[in-house]
């Protein structure tokens, strides 16, 4: 393409820093690999032939993709282009998960996130067979082969009918849930809910009415509002508006850490830019009340 736009090719080796008898063979050595000629020698200079006029435009055209596969490379190598799989179980409506991704979403436009929601033990799963590059689940788990970083906490609240009769207390105690009808999600949070609502509530011989449904938090939110009965959620969900629903907060307070897991070995840019940000969005560690009881019941899995 060189000896085309120089018109010959003593100028071209000049421009390339190439002997001429190199860059003559190089050109010899293609045509007899394509079993045509290239280029017309005459004493004034070189110029193609039609069918190396052909062969230099479909060339180009091959060299510009080149060209760019080699930059989407560089870009992908630093971080800022490429894909990125994340599990989560806990709403993003507002809160430090949200605020991370939607920086995440406006510093880097070109990453396609994948998310998928889940349980805190199918996403255990899915980092250590390398089905996502991390999750951001309960807990503080301990994976083989795998790095774990406290990323924040929040509050549990009840969420209740608004037309029940602890709608109108500002604060509730576990006891008052102890008679009522406790919604959890069969997926996602529900197994972790199921289990803090066991622990404050149970007792010898006495076990909550739980009732488990195969359905999303939108709709169970939705049963909620609709009388089915009670449920627990994380302060990040108050961001979203559900008709008929209040959040009451619960003392004493069971604050729910989170934390993000990843293999040890993953080399995703895309997930060292991730890891990079968790820091800089995560709001300043939050005071428990007195009183608290932290949940933590990370899974623990062996490949």
């Amino acid at each position: 393409m060189l000896v085309i736009q120089y018109g010959s090719l003593r100028r071209a080796a000049e421009a390339t820093d190439v002997s001429q008898s190199t860059l003559s063979r190089r050109v010899q050595s293609l045509e007899r690999r394509l079993g045509i000629v290239l280029f017309e020698r005459t004493k004034t200079g070189t110029r193609p032939t039609l069918a190396g006029e052909r062969f230099l435009r479909n060339a180009e055209f091959g060299a510009e993709h080149l060209r760019r596969a080699v930059g989407d490379i560089a870009l992908i190598k630093k971080g800022f282009v490429g894909g990125l799989r994340i599990g989560v179980m806990g709403s993003f409506a507002q809160g430090p998960l949200a605020d991370l991704l939607a920086t995440y979403r406006e510093r880097f436009p070109k990453i396609e996130v994948r998310i998928s929601e889940g349980t805190s033990h199918a996403h255990a799963l899915a980092v250590l067979n390398g089905r996502i590059d991390a999750a951001f689940i309960v807990g503080e788990p301990h994976l083989p082969g795998c790095d774990t970083r406290h990323f924040y906490d929040e509050a549990l609240f009840a969420a209740i009918p608004a037309d029940h009769a602890l709608a109108s207390r500002t604060r509730l105690a576990w006891e008052d849930l102890r008679d009522e009808t406790l919604l959890v999600m069969a997926d996602g949070s529900g197994p972790e809910v199921e289990g803090i609502i066991a622990r404050h509530i149970s007792c010898l011989g006495f076990r909550p009415e739980i009732a488990v449904h195969q359905v999303g938090r939108d709709n169970l939110m939705n049963m909620v509002g609709k009388g089915y009965g009670l449920t627990l959620v994380v302060s990040s969900i108050l961001g979203a508006t559900y008709p008929g629903v209040r959040f009451i907060p619960i003392e004493p307070a069971e604050i729910v850490t989170w934390s993000v897991v990843w293999p040890r070995n993953n080399a995703n840019p895309a997930l060292k830019r991730l890891l990079e940000l968790c820091d800089a969005v995560v709001r300043p560690a939050m005071t428990a009340p007195v009183g608290y009881r932290r949940s933590s019941s990370p899974p623990t899995l062996t490949p």
